[in-house]
């Protein structure tokens, strides 16, 4: 479980910072529909970073759990290497998650 947790946790967090970016984006939409475009730049930065958290976190999490397995996180019946193939480019769809952050 020490292993899973702090995965668990991590992805709980974003969970609820996505749903608090929802709601400021709600808000936008409603700005820009009277010409107001001051929380696009705060919503690009925001979810800027938590593209870079979120797609970080869950490809360490998911080789961490893989590596875990031992042998059996490579197979393909696992479903752990699937899901690590499909995780680990999205890192660096945008560029280094450094330039994100």
């Amino acid at each position: 479980m020490e292993i899973i947790a702090p995965w668990l946790a991590t992805g709980l967090v974003i969970g609820f910072t996505s749903h608090l970016i929802s709601s400021l984006a709600q808000k936008a939409i409603i700005q820009i529909e009277k010409k107001d475009f001051k929380l696009l730049d705060v919503l690009h930065h925001l979810t800027s970073g938590v593209k870079a958290f979120s797609t970080d976190s869950a490809y360490r999490g998911i080789d961490e759990m893989r590596q875990s397995c031992g042998g059996a996180g490579f197979t393909m019946a696992s479903g752990i290497a699937q899901f690590w193939a499909d995780t680990s480019t999205m890192p660096t769809f945008e560029g280094v998650n450094v330039v994100m952050y």
